[in-house]
């Protein structure tokens, strides 16, 4: 049952290019004004959670949090229960919406000057570098392990995340978005919450209902030709958490 002597908020640590605008649209229409879509995005990544806790006792009418910038795990907290939603994705079939994604930007940031500037392979292999931005390299382990560091992962880093998967009940997978859904739905009503989970897509430019994402999977290894090895090398961890975290998901209905 919900927590009464704690004020309760769902926290999407929204992975870009997740399905994380559908879901926040879920979230806008059960909350309301009650929903913070939050943008400010430099004062959480400097400060992590000690902002994100300000921010929220700052703000209490708050009852739930998106945010591309919660790359860390929540501590106990005494006068709040915070429920970490997150998404993953299939790590290289998703490679191809990011791209597509950062063309279309009219932003002047590095990702989308690169994704016009080059192809879908030159932009890919410019992202394996392990000094630019790490969006498409082990950025779901990242998340999990609460690491935002673009530097190559350890093991150590694989091993906190499963924890985590093993740990946290809100985790949802992009081609399991219903499923994902209907956990989500059982576990808030045990906690005390009724929520209306009806949906239609946002920010979508790929069919998501009926996809075969190992099919579109191969599809981005056999377009990427000789980088697809350093791809899968770059996301191993990636498709280690992914797999893990579908199973579980597929586990929890049986």
């Amino acid at each position: 049952m919900k927590n009464d002597t704690k004020r309760v908020v769902i926290i999407h640590r929204h992975i870009f290019k997740n399905a994380g605008t559908t879901f926040d649209s879920i979230l806008k229409t059960n909350f309301g004004s009650a929903f913070c879509d939050h943008r400010d995005d430099v004062p959480m990544r400097k400060e992590g959670e000690k902002y994100l806790l300000r921010f929220l006792r700052e703000n209490p009418h708050i009852k739930a949090l998106s945010s591309h910038h919660i790359w860390f795990n929540f501590s106990e907290i005494s006068d709040l229960e915070l429920i970490p939603v997150v998404f993953l994705r299939h790590p290289i079939e998703r490679i191809r919406s990011v791209y597509n994604f950062e063309r279309e930007q009219q932003v002047e940031t590095q990702g989308a000057i690169n994704a016009k500037n080059k192809n879908f392979s030159e932009y890919v292999e410019w992202l394996m570098d392990d000094k630019v931005s790490a969006i498409i390299r082990n950025v779901q382990t990242r998340y999990l392990a609460g690491d935002k560091s673009v530097k190559p992962l350890k093991q150590n880093h694989l091993k906190i995340a499963l924890n985590e998967l093993k740990k946290q009940k809100f985790i949802g997978i992009v081609d399991l978005f219903d499923e994902s859904l209907s956990l989500f739905d059982t576990e808030l009503r045990k906690m005390g919450f009724t929520l209306d989970f009806s949906f239609q897509l946002q920010n979508v430019k790929q069919p998501v209902e009926n996809a075969n994402y190992e099919s579109r999977a191969k599809q981005v290894l056999d377009d990427l030709g000789d980088i697809a090895q350093v791809v899968l090398k770059k996301n191993k961890f990636d498709l280690i958490i992914y797999q893990a975290a579908r199973e579980k998901l597929l586990n929890s209905e049986s």
